[in-house]
């Protein structure tokens, strides 16, 4: 329910056009996304590399190395915030040149990054935040009869206090929830993005509605295929 990753790079290429930034790095599943706008613009790369956590420590050695040795001082990170964290942990081992850092979402709006110096100053896209009237309180509302009867309020209140309201058996390896647990104790991050599970399904309504239906009537018989 999040803005295509496509679109992201699209962005990250024309920021660093904007500055006349020409060199960079992009290392995750958007590199060839991000390649492909950076030549559409224009930008000189003068190396990708792709780093995952679960690689072993020598490819993550040689990246670092990769970077600390590039003459170019921007680099575009397209990573998820753990891949990120390794990535900085390893490079602050033996710390490169000042560099200008350009993120993608999902770590350049971490605060936990600020404990690297290395980037310090790194700038990036973040996805839009608002709220849904009523939404909040309605969680906060909530009762653990209510919660019971639905199975996605009973799996995000499992999910969110680590503990069961379906009754305990032996494969359990959750405490029992006692109704002593309080939303309003928590910070949970998907309540601050729930408006784009709010866009995405009247997005998918409308693009139904605009297939089944003219200006004067509506087919509810009609097939929808998958690729429409």
């Amino acid at each position: 329910t999040i803005p295509s990753d496509r679109h992201q790079a699209a962005a990250l290429a024309r920021m660093v056009k904007h500055f006349g930034w020409t060199d960079s790095d992009y290392g995750n599943n958007g590199m060839a996304s991000f390649l492909k706008a950076a030549e559409e613009e224009g930008i000189c790369v003068e190396y990708s590399e792709a780093y995952y956590r679960t690689q072993p420590r020598s490819k993550l050695k040689r990246v670092a190395d990769v970077i600390r040795e590039s003459t170019a001082r921007v680099v575009v990170a397209f990573m998820a915030e753990g891949d990120m964290r390794i990535l900085l942990e390893e490079l602050s081992q033996q710390p490169p040149p000042p560099m200008q850092w350009i993120g993608s979402e999902t770590w350049v709006t971490d605060p936990q990054m600020l404990r690297f110096n290395l980037c310090i100053g790194a700038v990036g896209f973040a996805i839009t935040r608002s709220v849904i009237p009523g939404f909040h309180n309605f969680l906060l509302d909530l009762s653990l009869e209510q919660v019971l009867k639905f199975p996605l309020l009973t799996e995000f209140w499992e999910s969110l206090f680590s503990c069961s309201l379906k009754q305990q058996t032996g494969s359990s390896a959750m405490p029992a929830c006692d109704g002593s647990e309080d939303l309003r104790a928590l910070q949970n991050p998907y309540t601050d993005t729930s408006h784009l599970v709010y866009k995405a399904a009247y997005a998918v309504a409308h693009a139904l509605h605009s297939i089944i239906c003219n200006e004067t009537r509506c087919d509810k018989n009609i097939r929808v295929q998958p690729q429409q």
